[in-house]
């Protein structure tokens, strides 16, 4: 039987060209949702991080598969340790990400609490004044409420939990 779309990784969190940096879970990160997959920012420093928020300048996504031998968890879902040596992925990739609500292959994800994704709002640009935009008219533009755009589900799911997606870290 040929399988139809992608071939999901059956032991790791990403797939595709992505560049990876060894950072450091930080002292101020929650060791428990520190998960691959999660996506991240920076902690006290340009070495550690922690699990990111719905507010705040994502960084890229825990990575698992090419985790130091010394500090990869025995599964992908489970958490990495305060200190811990870790795999941060950026780029243009599909990752194994956490959404924490029903999902539709095409919507674009945002950052959420926890290092999670939210269902976010498209992107939207609008002439000033005018149906049309021309030569010199001012053009503004938004990311919705809740912030830019990190990526689309790669498939539909209902609920929280993970599911494959997009990324454009």
């Amino acid at each position: 039987m040929v399988q139809v779309g992608f071939v999901e990784p059956l032991n790791d969190v990403v797939q595709g060209p992505y560049m990876t940096e060894r950072l450091k879970v930080g002292a101020n990160a929650a060791a428990a949702k520190m998960l691959p997959g999660m996506h991240v920012v920076f902690d006290t420093n340009d070495y550690s991080v922690k699990e990111g928020g719905a507010a705040g300048s994502v960084i890229g996504i825990l990575g698992y598969g090419e985790a130091a031998v010394d500090f990869k968890p025995a599964t992908r879902d489970t958490a990495y340790a305060l200190a811990d040596e870790v795999p941060i992925h950026t780029g243009i990739f599909r990752a194994r990400v956490y959404v924490t609500e029903t999902v539709v292959k095409g919507d674009p994800l945002i950052a959420a609490a926890d290092g999670k994704f939210d269902k976010g709002d498209e992107i939207t640009i609008a002439a000033s004044g005018a149906a049309n935009i021309t030569d010199g008219q001012a053009v503004t533009g938004s990311f919705g409420a809740q912030g830019p755009v990190l990526g689309r589900a790669a498939a539909s799911r209902t609920g929280a939990g993970y599911v494959w997606a997009n990324m454009i870290l």
